[in-house]
C-alpha cells in the first residue's frame, strides 16, 4: 500500500507543479488587476487641459518656466484661481482669497506635512517650514528683533552701502563699456551680500566687477532649485527613493546642503570663540535667559529660512539695548 502511494505521488509531481504555477499566475494577475481598479477609482489625474498639459509637459512649448505658465492660467481664470488636479494644488491671485489665507484666517491654512517634507532638508524647522505653536513662538521671537529701530536702521545702512559702493559702480562700468550683463544674476548677488551681512555680519563680496564665484551662494541656489523641483514631481515617492539611495538630484541636494551647513557651523563656532560683539547683525543680537546655578544657555534654532534651522539664538527675554 505504501509503495502504491509513493508511486502515485511521483507520477503526479508534474501536475502539482503546473497547478502551483497556475495558482501563482492567477494570484499575481488578480493582484495587479485589483491594484489598477483601486488606482482608477482614486484617479489622481483628470482629462482637463491643465492636467494634460502638465503631465505631457506641453506647456514648455510656450512658456520658459512654470511660474509664467501659472500666470497665464490665472489671467484666463475669471475667479483668479486655478486647481492643478494632478498635484492637488490650488493657486490663487484673488486679492480677497489672499487676504483671507494670509491674514484673516491664517491659522486655518497650515503648510502641512507634505510641504514641510519637501523643504525639510533645506529649511529644517525654521519659521517658514513649521506650523502651529512652533511657528507662533518663532514669529514672536523674530518680531522682537525685526521691529527694533536699531535693526531696521542697520538693515537700511547695509542696503545703501551696497548700492553706493557696488551696485551703481558695477552698472556704470558696464554701461561705459557698452557690455551686456545678466540683471537677474546681479540682483541675486546684491541680495545675497545684504542677507549675509545682515544675518551674520559677514560679507561674501559677490557683487564685484569681477563677479567672483561664491561656493556658498552656488550651493544655496542648487539646494533651493532641487527642493523646489520636488514639488513638481507627480509623486513624492520618486524623490524619496532617490534620497534613500542617494542618487541623482537628491545626491546633489545633500552635497549642497552640507556646504551650507559647514559654513554656518564655522561662522557660529568662530563667534562663540571670540564672543558675540555689540554689532547689530542677527547673529550678534542674542537673547538673554535667567538660569539657575551653572545651567548653560540653550541655543534655539529656527529664526530665518535663509539657512537650515535658522539662526542660533538663546531663548528668553531680550536684553535691553
Amino acid at each position: 500500500m505504501t509503495f502504491e502511494i509513493s508511486e502515485w505521488l511521483q507520477n503526479s509531481t508534474p501536475i502539482i507543479t503546473i497547478f502551483n504555477i497556475m495558482f501563482f499566475t492567477f494570484t499575481l494577475l488578480f493582484s495587479i488587476f485589483s491594484f489598477l481598479i483601486f488606482i482608477s477609482r482614486l484617479k489622481p489625474w483628470c482629462n482637463c487641459n491643465i492636467c494634460s498639459s502638465y503631465l505631457t509637459m506641453n506647456w514648455t512649448n510656450e512658456f520658459i518656466n512654470l511660474s509664467d505658465w501659472y500666470t497665464h492660467l490665472l489671467k484666463k481664470s475669471p475667479t483668479g484661481t486655478i486647481h492643478i488636479h494632478v498635484l492637488n494644488n490650488t493657486i490663487t491671485c484673488n486679492q480677497q482669497n489672499i487676504e483671507h489665507i494670509l491674514k484673516t484666517r491664517f491659522e486655518n491654512y497650515p503648510k502641512g506635512k507634505p510641504f514641510s517634507a519637501i523643504l525639510g532638508d533645506l529649511l529644517g524647522n525654521g519659521i517658514f517650514n513649521v506650523d502651529g505653536v512652533s511657528w507662533n513662538f518663532q514669529r514672536k521671537m523674530a518680531s522682537l528683533e525685526l521691529k527694533s529701530v536699531t535693526v531696521r536702521s542697520y538693515a537700511l545702512e547695509i542696503i545703501i552701502e551696497e548700492i553706493r559702493t557696488r551696485l551703481v559702480p558695477f552698472m556704470n562700468s558696464f554701461a561705459h563699456a557698452e557690455k551686456v550683463f545678466d540683471l537677474q544674476d546681479i540682483m541675486r548677488r546684491f541680495s545675497f551680500d545684504n542677507i549675509c551681512k545682515f544675518s551674520f555680519g559677514w560679507d561674501p563680496r559677490c557683487l564685484q566687477v569681477s563677479l567672483p564665484v561664491s561656493d556658498l551662494a552656488n550651493a544655496f541656489d542648487v539646494a533651493s532649485k532641487i527642493s523646489a523641483r520636488r514639488a513638481l514631481s507627480t509623486s513624492p515617492v520618486i524623490w524619496k527613493i532617490k534620497r534613500l539611495f542617494n542618487i541623482g538630484s537628491e545626491k546633489n541636494l545633500k552635497e549642497a546642503i552640507n556646504v551650507v551647513n559647514k559654513f554656518t557651523d564655522e561662522i557660529i563656532n568662530k563667534r562663540k570663540e571670540i564672543g558675540f560683539s555689540a554689532r547689530n547683525d542677527l547673529l550678534s543680537r542674542k537673547f538673554e535667559i535667567r538660569v539657575d546655578g551653572n545651567q548653560e544657555l540653550r541655543f534655539s534654532p529656527g529664526l530665518t529660512a535663509s539657512l537650515k534651522d535658522g539662526l542660533p539664538l538663546c531663548e528668553g527675554e531680550r536684553s535691553i539695548i
